[in-house]
């Protein structure tokens, strides 16, 4: 309470003062008022630069989460499109060896030649298709042997190809870009032993 009695006539006192035309009373009034409002606006806008810098924190996480959603749900749907695409190709890959055995199997016979080439066309144009979606054919035939992509089904003796060599095909093998569908099905070349 004196404290407040003592500002009264503080303030009485520097009234008094200021009505009798005492300037340097004035300028400390209008400092004091100048530093109050300072200190005041100083404390605001420390406030505001705050908040700013909290909302601003805030919204480059929700950005960052926003772009890492999008990234996933397009890898989500490039993988989904990948694992149909593969799943379709693999379930048709047993009908194009069919055709394979079947245009094989009826090139013994004259007759069927008509035949045969209107086959080899639909199976031409079928591959075509399934390779416009990424389908490549793997038709090792004297190349050297990769377990990644053939498969080893017997070994024969020929001195005309070195050791390692696939001699012959007898089930072609099939990739989807870089995923292996079905290895290739080899015979390869092994050296007479000594």
């Amino acid at each position: 309470m004196e404290k407040e009695i003592k500002k009264t006539e503080t303030s009485n006192d520097v009234s008094e003062k200021a009505k009798n035309g005492d300037k340097s009373v004035q300028e400390e009034i209008t400092d004091q008022i100048s530093e109050n409002e300072n200190h005041n606006l100083e404390k605001k806008l420390a406030e505001a630069y705050g908040k700013h810098d909290d909302i601003q924190n805030k919204y480059l996480r929700v950005h960052a989460d926003l772009e890492n959603i999008k990234k996933r749900s397009i890898r989500e749907r490039e993988d989904a499109v990948l694992r149909t695409r593969s799943q379709l190709i693999t379930d048709l890959l047993p009908v194009l060896d069919a055709f394979q055995m079947g245009i094989n199997e009826a090139s013994k016979e004259e007759e069927a030649m008509n035949y045969i080439e209107g086959f080899k066309m639909a199976v031409k144009q079928l591959e075509s298709v399934l390779g416009e979606y990424g389908l490549v054919l793997i038709d090792p035939k004297e190349e050297s042997f990769d377990p990644k992509f053939h498969e080893a089904i017997g070994f024969e003796e020929d001195n005309e190809y070195e050791m390692d060599i696939v001699i012959k095909t007898v089930r072609n093998g099939y990739r989807l870009g870089e995923k292996l569908l079905r290895p290739a099905s080899v015979i390869v070349n092994k050296q007479k032993e000594s």
